[in-house]
């Protein structure tokens, strides 16, 4: 296994407002539910939500000595990253795919972004910080889990009021970030423990489901819904389940409503639009293209991911021209800057890649800036 050490991103934020979540789910009992079909048993679900919070009893003791309480948000925040991450911050080893309880994730020393966030949001807990968990929407990427692609979301800490700059007699909050490559100091959606819950468990359905191990994918999926009903990642894999199993009436229920849930839905508007090819409705197919075609055009992530995946696959001209659409339909997005700069790098125009890296370092993100100038290695000097 290759791990990838942590690189940890400290962002101060002003004035940051989260966003409500309205669940506009149907009831339990009008969803498609099938638990015969899978022999749903409740109790392949062990991890409740006291028990993905849950901290390690050792670590627990060193984050509420009486002491360490009574100092500063500012000194808790650094000496809980200090304690939990190592004083370097390398401490941990990122494992994308699978995500663990914060007592194991303490145990195995490495975890995903939701494991990550999970510990680190509980112990700031103990330590009495203000800290929220936020979902940051970032560029569309794709994970390969035997036959299915999987689309990886992210999330991340927020601790308010844990910054303060001398020149500010104002306290600042602060999120902390453990992947930078998707780091943004845009705000997020928060997130409540139930909603983390939720998407805890959509994951392991979906290790479940690429194992076609279908029993405890179905009650994991279940249960993902029943925690958080305004979800749709967790309708739309589900539907993904009912489809593998012969069951598409349910499936696109599911589906239909998993888009009608909102602007987190580009899986299930995409399995939607296959599923409607699958049966030959072309007309409701077509439909479908237009809404995506549309929704695409003024996407900046839309453009973002797609640049990303061009730089990936050495397609360098593609991934600038993506790139470019981006920064030309939105404002603030760093990361335009980071992956355009390294897009011209890459193409040998020094002279552009300067320019993004200027437009990088008026941004303020002097961690993208540092991350950049690592990754470029002194090429442009």
């Amino acid at each position: 296994m290759v791990r990838a050490f942590l690189g940890i991103a400290f962002f101060c934020l002003l004035g940051l407002a989260g966003c409500a979540t309205l669940s506009v789910a149907p009831e339990a009992a009008q969803l498609p539910w099938r638990d015969k079909t899978f022999s749903h048993d409740a109790a392949l679900v062990t991890v409740g939500k006291e028990d993905l919070f849950r901290l390690d009893a050792e670590l627990l003791a060193l984050l509420k000595g009486p002491e360490l309480l009574a100092t500063s948000p500012q000194y808790r925040l650094k000496h809980l990253m200090s304690l939990i991450f190592g004083a370097d911050l390398k401490g941990f080893g990122y494992q994308p795919g699978h995500s663990t309880a914060a007592e194991e994730t303490w145990r195995l020393r490495r975890g995903d972004c939701l494991s990550l966030t999970v510990l680190a949001y509980s112990a700031a807990r103990a330590m009495g910080l203000d800290a929220q968990m936020q979902e940051v929407r970032v560029p569309v990427t794709f994970d390969r889990r035997g036959q299915l692609d999987v689309v990886n979301q992210h999330v991340n800490v927020l601790f308010r009021r844990a910054h303060r700059d001398l020149r500010d007699s104002q306290a600042q909050d602060v999120v902390v970030d453990f992947d930078p490559g998707f780091a943004s100091r845009r705000p997020g959606r928060l997130l409540s423990e139930d909603a983390v819950l939720a998407r805890y468990y959509n994951n392991v359905a979906t290790e479940y489901l690429a194992q076609r191990r279908y029993g405890p994918a179905y009650a994991h999926f279940k249960a993902a819904i029943l925690a958080d009903p305004s979800y749709s990642a967790s309708y739309g894999n589900l539907a993904v389940l009912y489809l593998d199993a012969g069951l598409p009436a349910e499936a696109e229920q599911l589906l239909q409503h998993a888009v009608a849930l909102g602007d987190t839905a580009d899986v299930p508007i995409h399995t939607l639009h296959q599923l409607f090819v699958e049966q030959g409705r072309t007309a409701e197919a077509r439909r479908l293209e237009r809404a995506i075609a549309k929704g695409r055009e003024r996407d900046p992530y839309h453009w973002i991911g797609l640049g990303v995946r061009h730089l990936e696959d050495g397609e360098i001209r593609a991934a600038i021209d993506a790139l470019e659409r981006a920064r030309a339909i939105a404002t603030g997005f760093d990361e335009v800057h980071r992956y355009l700069a390294v897009a011209y790098w890459r193409a040998g125009d020094g002279s552009k890649a300067r320019e993004q890296i200027a437009q990088l370092a008026k941004s303020g993100d002097k961690v993208g800036l540092a991350m950049l100038r690592r990754k470029i290695q002194g090429a442009l000097q």
